[in-house]
């Protein structure tokens, strides 16, 4: 029996034949035109993984209407003209190997007036508590309007090509809001009883149905829950899917979350498979009468093969796996799962997208840039490299350029690869992030890379190999203020306490909030310690992400004794601490969280001696893994 023989065994979605229980679900990537007209961009992203064996691609979901796009670039689906874009795109699928498929939807609530030039419609007078926007409550005819919106984008798809369409009526959009008692408070037709609730949403299915013809596969994405108080729950959606299925519906896809409640929803501080438990109550509700889908950290294979075999879903949608590595699946397929890119959790990806930047992925760097780099052409002329430094810009500059051909030696002066990345993965619910150091690890191995740990590389040892060039990525190390006191046996570095938490006494005193100090309280703090955070500006973790702030200012701040902003600390004296404002006592631990500073001196060895050279990271400049890779990947891929 083959490998995860469940999960590349063939399926229906109504008449359409799929390849494997594999499909990449529909995610909002803003790599259209400016018109919401598809680009070369976005059907360059779409081949890259339509190639490597995934069955079926959900475009990103389409706005109906004009007016209804919820991000700046987002593809649209509200007018014909954009029917010859979209079928270029579901060609370009279709010849890569994969089936196509649209998402129709409208954000109602869930967008903003300077996206829209108007107020936001909603089933209610009821604001979202995310957006805070200023909503209307949708008339009769403004409903009705809108379920020819979607009959009308979805005839659209099926002109267009797509094999399949995905009514999108979960994730807090306009027909996830209908639905939820917490959103829809109409006394009409339309609200109140939980059959009046359903009537938009299925009237919105039964004319898609009347337009696109009753063999044509439908899907709708649910709700399996909302999470949020007063919401749409899994007794609601089993009991509107079993609705769904009386009508015709040909896949259901269980999904959660809301914005307010989702806004770190696919984070490392959930559980992995985090909606399957709710996909197969729907599955066991509707007696498997039609497949049923699952999404959301879904990392692995046998986790995977190991959710079809147990009957909790037909189909798995990797999204933020497929973002990371398009290749997932056929590595998957051919025995090569351990040269995956796992997804680190660490929500750039979406952060970017809400920031209203193009999606990017913390460690792929060819992600949104699939029409610019090909790494199956190797170099012209083969060079000896050398790289200093195994953080992950120097791993991915060094595996790079293996892969291009060149032949590479990277020395590392520690025990081991990853640079600060080790001491990162050490916090709560930060675990996942290692998995950068496990990918560019392995790289080094599957293309020869020629790793020297415990060498710290000298002005010699480089001589010795006399290389075309040097990539200098020595990192960064802790910044130690010049506080008076701060060399005292109590005071220790972040670094120091995240390798070896048992340093730490009963209470401790953080100076800095920036992400690696209150991570680092965090850590603390989870294991019963008294911590406090003095941070000299106005808030913490001002270079935190946005979904990631938010949840560490939810979740890890409030198990801390105290947070001090606006405090500079003046002096470090036996076991206190003196701030502008106030002398803390009694401390059995200061721990320095101020930045970082570069090292980069070996640079300077290699220009005297003639040898060319390239800072790469926080050789540079301290930075996010982000920076450091993705500069190190445009270096790596020109040379």
């Amino acid at each position: 029996m083959a490998a995860y023989s469940n999960l590349f065994s063939p399926i229906k979605i109504g008449k359409l034949e799929l390849s494997s229980r594999t499909m990449m679900p529909s995610m909002v990537v803003d790599y259209s035109n400016a018109d919401g007209t598809i680009s070369d961009k976005m059907i360059a992203y779409y081949v890259e993984r339509a190639k490597n064996d995934v069955s079926l691609i959900m475009l990103e979901a389409t706005p109906v209407r004009s007016g209804g796009r919820g991000f700046e670039r987002q593809t649209a689906i509200y007018n014909d003209s954009m029917i010859p874009g979209l079928t270029r795109l579901v060609d370009a699928i279709h010849s890569a190997g994969s089936k196509a498929g649209a998402q129709i939807y409208h954000p109602g609530r869930q967008c903003r007036v300077c996206m829209t030039g108007h107020s936001l419609p909603a089933p209610s007078d009821i604001q979202c508590p995310y957006m805070n926007e200023i909503v209307h409550e949708m008339s009769a005819e403004e409903i009705k309007d809108m379920v020819n919106c979607f009959a009308d984008g979805a005839e659209r798809a099926k002109k267009a090509g797509f094999d399949v369409i995905e009514i999108h009526g979960a994730h807090g959009y306009m027909l996830n809001q209908f639905l939820s008692p917490e959103s829809n408070k109409r006394e009409d037709e339309y609200g109140g009883s939980e059959e009046n609730r359903w009537r938009f949403p299925l009237e919105v299915y039964d004319a898609v149905r009347a337009r696109v013809g009753d063999d044509y596969p439908l899907i709708f994405r649910v709700n399996g829950d909302d999470y949020i108080p007063g919401g749409f729950d899994i007794d609601m959606s089993i009991r509107f899917c079993k609705k769904l299925v009386e009508k015709g519906i040909n896949a259901i896809s269980v999904t959660g979350a809301t914005y307010v409640s989702g806004t770190t929803i696919a984070s490392s501080e959930e559980p992995l498979g985090l909606f399957v438990d709710n996909a197969a109550a729907v599955k066991k509700a509707i007696d498997s009468k039609v497949p049923i889908i699952v999404a959301n950290r879904i990392r692995t294979p046998d986790f995977a093969d190991n959710i079809i075999a147990d009957g909790k879903a037909d189909i798995i949608a990797l999204g933020r796996t497929l973002l990371c590595d398009p290749e997932a699946v056929r590595k998957w397929k051919t025995g090569k799962e351990d040269q995956v890119r796992v997804c680190a959790s660490c929500s750039h990806c979406f952060s970017e997208l809400v920031c209203d930047r193009t999606v990017s992925c913390m460690y792929n760097p060819v992600l949104g840039h699939e029409t610019e780099y090909d790494l199956t052409i190797k170099s012209d002329i083969p060079k000896r490299m050398v790289v200093v430094g195994g953080g992950p810009a120097g791993m991915e500059a060094a595996y790079i350029m293996a892969m291009r051909g060149h032949k590479v030696t990277l020395f590392e002066k520690r025990n081991c690869l990853g640079g600060n990345v080790v001491p990162g993965e050490r916090p709560p619910f930060k675990g996942e992030f290692g998995n950068v150091i496990r990918f560019l690890s392995r790289m080094q191995e599957v293309y020869g890379v020629d790793v020297r740990l415990n060498h710290e590389a000298a002005l010699e040892d480089i001589q010795e190999i006399a290389p075309d060039m040097v990539l200098v990525a020595t990192g960064s190390v802790p910044a130690i203020p010049p506080i008076p006191g701060v060399n005292q046996d109590y005071v220790f570095t972040a670094e120091d306490i995240l390798l070896h938490p048992e340093k730490a006494g009963k209470n401790v005193l953080v100076i800095g909030g920036g992400s690696v100090g209150i991570e680092t309280a965090d850590l603390l703090a989870q294991s019963g310690r008294k911590v406090t955070v003095v941070e000299m500006l106005g808030d913490i973790l001002n270079d935190a992400l946005p979904s990631v702030r938010a949840s560490m200012l939810a979740r890890a701040v409030p198990a801390f004794e105290a947070v001090d902003t606006n405090s500079r600390v003046l002096e470090i004296k036996e076991h206190s601490v003196v701030t502008d404002k106030k002398t803390y006592t009694a401390l059995d631990t200061v721990v320095l969280a101020v930045g970082y500073r570069s090292v980069n001196a070996l640079a300077d060895e290699l220009k005297k001696a003639a040898i060319p050279c390239h800072l790469l990271g926080d050789a540079v400049k301290p930075a996010k893994v982000y920076d450091a890779v993705h500069a190190a990947f445009k270096a790596a891929y020109n040379y």
